[in-house]
């Protein structure tokens, strides 16, 4: 492992003006994207009286998406330049955000769609984004200081997320005081769509705020051709991204257990309150966070695929408290856990798949990571819902258990065979 690694926490000041910006606009989007946004969308749509199968298959919808798009928005990347991706990404993002509120003024079969149509066009922008975020800071980082850089966006991608949960959580009870101002009425008031919908309709506006970073990075991936194109490449290493798909395809589809139906759990399953929801959620995202300022620590004494293992084997016993508990403490405490297993997982598995390939192979290697990514996110969401309705929550999250020691074990293979620094 690089020796050169800072001890002491990393800081933006350690990274270049293009790494700096890459890392705020993690943690803008973060905000509204994995805070306000994923902790709305689906307490919105069970207000618009869907239940928990229309839930799972609107979650689906923009994770098979997400699949279909992981290679395409490499090569987008490749072709044009991470920059120019990420910014055309962020502004269909935002549209996307800002079509779901919109929902509740239709009817019928309109109605019944318009949210698969709001979650697909997100998701086209969110790939766009996520795919040539992850090769643009590579681009832009050393060896010395690229997991500090990793490290640092996954941590103000937390601090966002932490922020904006606690947001997310507080704006319907605000958008329910101004709608009603009887307290007595507030109730049935948060029982309807609308408060959400203004709530979802702020999380979309604050989208835009990380658009004017992503339009000052002067640099990113660069768009090689010809014969330097052919140099950077290389054989396409099938081997090494054929194990990572099977990898990620089985730990995804494990947390996805958790990320699609939790927090329909703590809301119709536990019958918490949303503000109940977003302080669990946002305790969990200070552990995150604080997890994931370790990760140059961790990295300076074990092989980034070793830290992989760590936390899929950390989502299998957060689970386990899920499904075996059916406690509010016990659910705080397996949700925790879902959330610092995911702080340690993304970054070292970022870091370890961007080694893993050539240059000229990592937006397309990353992209088809996503795409499994998308795939076991969109199959569990699409028939986890009607799991839950024919046998509850907690034989869903026992199928998450299995799936995510089933990766632990396959990642723990896949580390021994391809040694530190191995490149394919």
């Amino acid at each position: 492992m690089d020796t050169h690694i800072p001890a002491r926490l990393p800081a933006l000041q350690d990274f270049s003006h293009d790494a700096r910006l890459l890392i705020i606009v993690s943690g803008l989007t973060a905000v509204s994207f994995f805070g306000i946004h994923s902790l709305l969308r689906s307490l919105y749509v069970l207000r618009l009286g869907y239940g928990p199968a229309y839930v799972g298959a609107y979650l689906a919808s923009g994770a098979l998406t997400f699949m279909v798009m992981g290679i395409p928005s490499g090569v987008l990347g490749q072709r044009f330049g991470t920059r120019k991706v990420m910014l055309a990404g962020g502004w269909i993002t935002a549209g996307g955000m800002l079509l779901l509120p919109g929902s509740e003024l239709l009817s019928g079969r309109a109605r019944d769609l318009w949210p698969f149509v709001s979650q697909i066009v997100l998701t086209i922008g969110w790939s766009m984004h996520n795919v040539n975020i992850v090769p643009a800071l590579m681009a832009v980082t050393h060896d010395f200081n690229r997991s500090s850089a990793y490290a640092l966006t996954s941590a103000l991608r937390g601090v966002g997320t932490f922020l904006g949960t606690l947001l997310g959580g507080a704006l319907p009870e605000l958008y329910a005081r101004l709608l009603d101002l009887d307290p007595g009425l507030r109730a049935s008031v948060l029982d309807s769509p609308t408060p959400y919908s203004y709530a979802l309709l702020t999380g979309g506006l604050l989208s835009l705020l990380a658009i004017a970073p992503l339009g000052g990075i002067q640099g990113g991936q660069p768009t090689p051709s010809g014969s330097e194109a052919e140099r950077q490449r290389g054989p396409f290493p099938f081997l090494a991204i054929a194990a990572m798909i099977v990898y990620v395809l089985l730990r995804h589809t494990s947390w996805t257990t958790c990320q699609a139906f939790c927090y329909p759990y703590l809301d119709e399953g536990l019958a918490l309150s949303t503000s109940a929801i977003g302080v669990l959620t946002s305790i969990g995202q200070l552990a995150a966070i604080m997890a994931t300022l370790s990760m140059p620590s961790l990295a300076r004494r074990w092989h980034h695929g070793w830290i992989i293992v760590l936390s899929t084997a950390l989502l299998a016993t957060s689970l386990a408290l899920l499904s075996l508990t059916p406690h509010w403490s016990a659910a705080g405490l397996g949700l925790l856990g879902v959330q610092v297993s995911a702080a340690l997982w993304l970054p070292a598995l970022q870091v370890f798949q961007m080694e893993l390939v050539n240059e000229g192979w990592r937006a397309l290697s990353y992209g088809a990571v996503t795409m499994a990514m998308g795939l076991g996110f969109g199959t569990m969401s699409l028939f986890g819902g009607y799991l839950i309705e024919a046998q509850g929550y907690s034989q869903l999250f026992a199928i998450g258990i299995a799936l995510a020691l089933a990766s632990t074990i396959l990642m723990a293979a896949i580390t021994r065979v391809l040694p530190p620094g191995h490149t394919l």
